[in-house]
């Protein structure tokens, strides 16, 4: 469990701290969203999901 808690949190840790200019140099995305603003929610989304999956309860 420890180790699989640690795995999150480095794969949030690495998500989040990428140099995320060099990722979106582009203009529009989706819907006309910025893609910073949809990479940011969409890996906050899944970091969450993960810790949900991981920690509840049978």
């Amino acid at each position: 469990m420890k180790e699989k808690a640690f795995a999150l949190f480095l794969l949030a840790l690495f998500l989040f701290t990428l140099p995320l200019s060099l990722l979106f140099r582009g203009v529009g995305g989706p819907w006309e969203l910025p893609p910073l603003y949809l990479y940011l929610f969409g890996a906050w989304a899944l970091v969450v999901l993960l810790a949900f999956l991981l920690f509840r309860r049978p």
